[in-house]
């Protein structure tokens, strides 16, 4: 996994979109939480920012995130239910994990996300998007269920936060993930086993595309959805 996302095009441009939709509302010297972060693959950036803590069910995965990053405050816990302190971080960061089967209820774990930021903080989403589009890909990754634009709003809104940005990424990507769902219809496979380059650098240049007109509109679908959302100050 470390390795991966070192080296596959998809986590350098999600890393990219990310800074762009949370760095303008990012506090420089802050507190950072990348809850269910992995080894750090689309979260590891923040340590540029501010001190980070890093949380992770999976025991190697924090090991190796803060050994990686030094500085990184590494956390065994559950998103169902976070082992911090009320209001204790600036910005909660939660990438790909509320699609998770580990994930009976989204709904608590968004509000466990809107516990744990202080008054005026920040909470991110990420997750894949297209609800109908279920395919080989998200059979190994034990992808429960994706989502829409709304729902990440319906998300947001439930645990009081109020939402800054919501829009579709990865959008040039739903009309070929659509197409290998009809072909790999019944089997498992993952999008990441393969041309981590993004086609000689195709994929790279149309995120890079996109990234710009992001920065403009927000999109109405993309093979992701995000949102960022902040707890009211009072």
């Amino acid at each position: 996994m470390a390795a991966m996302g070192e080296r596959h095009w998809w986590y350098a441009a999600t890393r990219a979109e990310l800074a762009d939709l949370i760095v303008p509302h990012l506090a420089q010297g802050g507190r950072f939480l990348d809850a269910g972060g992995g080894t750090g693959a689309t979260g590891a950036w923040l340590t540029r920012y501010g001190s980070l803590v890093a949380l992770d069910p999976v025991l190697g995965a924090v090991a190796h995130y803060a050994t990686a990053y030094p500085g990184t405050l590494g956390v065994v816990g559950d998103l169902n239910r976070l082992p911090l302190a009320d209001a204790c971080v600036d910005l909660a960061l939660c990438v790909t994990v509320l699609c998770h089967t580990a994930i009976p209820d989204p709904q608590r774990a968004v509000d466990e996300l809107a516990r744990v930021v202080r008054p005026g903080g920040l909470v991110c989403l990420w997750e894949p998007g297209v609800r109908r589009l279920r395919r080989a890909h998200d059979r190994v990754t034990h992808t429960a269920r994706r989502f829409s634009r709304a729902d990440l709003r319906t998300l947001a809104h439930g645990a009081g936060l109020e939402v800054i940005r919501a829009t579709g990424t990865h959008s040039y990507l739903v009309p070929p993930a659509a197409a290998k769902a009809v072909l790999e219809r019944g089997r498992k496979s993952s999008d990441l086993d393969r041309a981590d380059d993004g086609l000689r650098g195709v994929l790279p240049a149309l995120a890079g595309l996109e990234r710009r007109l992001l920065r403009r509109v927000s999109l109405p679908f993309g093979l992701s959805v995000a949102v960022v959302a902040r707890r009211p100050s009072a």
